[in-house]
């Protein structure tokens, strides 16, 4: 995933969507109120809550979300894919699902495939 790091804290996660098509890649949708995947080595236990600091292409400042992490993929898994955690929205005061909309409502749909939870 393009820009995605570890925060300082063991529970903090930076995540950085440089253009439209990151955000339609990694949001995920059919996560009851939004989520979205981030791919890391530093993989935490399902149910982990975490503090998201997300940076979307929509020139706003980076907002802080809380969420829970509810799917691990990973990094041994027989698919090849990355190692990634799909985190859930908890607390979203600051309306990246919002932003995340409006940046994902001119484009087409995504073709790839879409985790549901």
């Amino acid at each position: 995933m393009d820009g995605v790091g570890e925060g300082t804290g063991a529970r903090a996660l930076s995540v950085v969507l440089r253009d439209a098509a990151s955000v339609q890649r990694y949001f995920m949708p059919r996560i009851r109120g939004g989520g979205v995947l981030v791919e890391t080595p530093n993989l935490l236990p399902m149910g982990t809550e975490v503090l998201l600091m997300i940076s979307l292409p929509d020139n706003q400042p980076r907002a802080p979300v809380t969420g829970r992490v509810v799917w691990v993929m990973p990094k041994d898994n027989r698919d090849g894919y990355p190692a990634a955690m799909g985190i859930r929205f908890m607390n979203d005061r600051s309306g990246v699902l919002t932003r995340i909309q409006n940046i994902l409502s001119g484009l087409p749909d995504y073709a790839g495939p879409i985790l549901t939870f």
